[in-house]
């Protein structure tokens, strides 16, 4: 089992606090989820950043999100192009909620560059699958039903995606916004065992324990809480 986590956002303002963030991750995680650059915000260069990140983060692995939908064939390719020459090998590529409509081109040409992945969706599963997707992530905390699907994709490296605070409160806000939140989380004495719950019962379905895609509920959370929530799963 390896565990990944998502960057915040990167603007220009906070390049160094992002930095910074990962660094300090450097020997607690095997890679981050690099979100894609944020629309209509004073931001920076795509290479700039996964330059800076690769030497920080060397032995760490680096897995690009682009989200394709908003940006033209030749926007699309450009940035492929661009992180492709810094050395990025994965890409998770996301357009919601179920069809990459039109650009099936830029599907193809991220196929013959980068390991791609996709969010693990039955509508388009094997679509995907046909066009060459060679990881995938689930939504946030599948339910044990959504998770059933899953087992058409068991050779395929696989993560899931699961949402990390140190504060209840904050899960019980995602369930009212609309998303799925487990009961062993909600109901259970602390965070970390209501996830570890959680977990256990999604590896014992699938056979395997998944990689972890760990997503921090909260814009600020303190690294010592991720350390220690990492080291407490890991055992």
């Amino acid at each position: 089992m390896k565990i990944y986590i998502e960057l915040p956002e990167i603007y220009l303002s906070n390049f160094n606090e992002v930095i910074n963030y990962a660094t300090s991750l450097r020997n607690t995680i095997n890679g981050v989820f690099v979100p894609d650059l944020p629309l209509n915000k004073p931001t920076l260069d795509a290479c700039a950043f996964v330059g800076t990140l690769k030497e920080k983060l060397n032995d760490k692995e680096l897995v690009i999100t682009q989200s394709v939908g908003h940006r033209s064939v030749v926007a699309n390719k450009s940035r492929m192009q661009c992180v492709k020459k810094m050395g990025i090998e994965k890409m998770l590529l996301v357009q919601g909620p179920y069809y990459f409509t039109k650009v099936k081109d830029v599907l193809n040409y991220a196929v013959e560059r980068f390991i791609v992945g996709s969010v693990l969706n039955e509508k388009t599963l094997e679509s995907r699958i046909k066009s060459g997707v060679k990881f995938f992530v689930t939504q946030l905390f599948p339910s044990i039903g959504e998770l059933k699907i899953a087992e058409k994709v068991s050779g395929f490296d696989f993560f899931l995606l699961m949402g990390i605070s140190d504060k209840k409160e904050d899960y019980a806000k995602l369930k009212e916004k609309g998303f799925n939140v487990p009961e062993e989380i909600l109901k259970a004495e602390s965070v970390q065992n209501g996830i570890e719950t959680y977990y256990n019962d999604v590896a014992d379905l699938l056979g395997r324990k998944p990689d972890i895609y760990l997503v921090p509920l909260k814009k600020k959370i303190g690294n010592s809480f991720i350390y220690e929530f990492i080291k407490n799963i890991q055992k």
